[in-house]
């Protein structure tokens, strides 16, 4: 199920509903450029756009290269586009990502015959920046989830899109993240007094207050000593704290 909606003027959310979770992509509109950040798990979740976008230049980027995040993109409209991620997000492209999507075809035959795999065609290592008029775009590495893993933020809106790198309640935490580098990066986004909005990929968007969250979650994990997450949690959440815990050697 995809829901399609406006946020603020020129800015829209797609969240669509997965099996067992919710996945969030963004569109925002200049007057010279379109800038779609994510475009979700299969193409018809970018339906919506093409109307929006019209003649404008179309930019994609990835926040990292998980299926969930960057198998919408033939739904788009995305010859001549621009697409933005990672240099190790286009790794994955020759990796993991195809093997993914063998893996989802055999398990669900026919499910996923509309994907097309399209690669970024412009990486970046450490900061890139683009004008979609009236407001700049500013992509910035933020490692951790995955090593592909950025944010964008545009201050013209104070805004602050997170992909993966933050989640309300808490972010999926692999084997072998690097949780300092993490929560550095976390940490100089909430000290950036600019930033109004938060926009994870999964869960609520909100303030500052969820880097916050964030932060006290991945410092309690990196400590040994994680916070209490036994409140109101889906199934899905519920799993992933007890994962996060057994990758960081908490739990059996």
């Amino acid at each position: 199920m995809s829901t399609f909606r406006p946020f603020d003027s020129p800015v829209w959310f797609t969240d669509v509903t997965l099996d067992d979770y919710t996945v969030r992509g963004v569109l925002i509109v200049g007057t010279e450029r379109a800038f779609v950040w994510d475009t979700l798990s299969h193409p018809r979740d970018m339906g919506e756009y093409a109307p929006l976008i019209g003649g404008r230049q179309l930019v994609i980027a990835y926040s990292h290269a998980d299926w969930d995040h960057i198998w919408g993109t033939a739904g788009l409209p995305h010859e001549g586009a621009v697409i933005l991620g990672h240099r190790s997000c286009l790794a994955r492209f020759g990796a993991d990502v195809p093997a993914t999507l063998r893996d989802k075809r055999a398990a669900e035959p026919d499910a996923w015959d509309g994907v097309r795999l399209v690669a970024p065609n412009s990486v970046f290592d450490t900061e890139t920046s683009f004008d979609l008029g009236g407001a700049t775009v500013v992509l910035r590495h933020l490692p951790g989830h995955t090593p592909d893993s950025v944010v964008a933020y545009v201050a013209a809106y104070g805004l602050l899109l997170m992909g993966d790198a933050a989640e309300t309640p808490f972010p999926v935490v692999p084997v072998g993240s690097p949780l300092r580098e993490w929560i550095t990066g976390l940490r100089r986004w909430e000290s950036e007094a600019a930033v109004r909005t938060v926009v994870p990929a999964h869960g609520a968007a909100g303030g500052r207050e969820i880097l916050r969250s964030n932060i006290l979650y991945l410092e309690g994990l990196r400590d040994g000593h994680p916070v209490d997450a036994a409140g109101p949690l889906t199934n899905f959440y519920r799993d992933t704290h007890r994962a996060n815990l057994r990758a960081r050697g908490l739990v059996p």
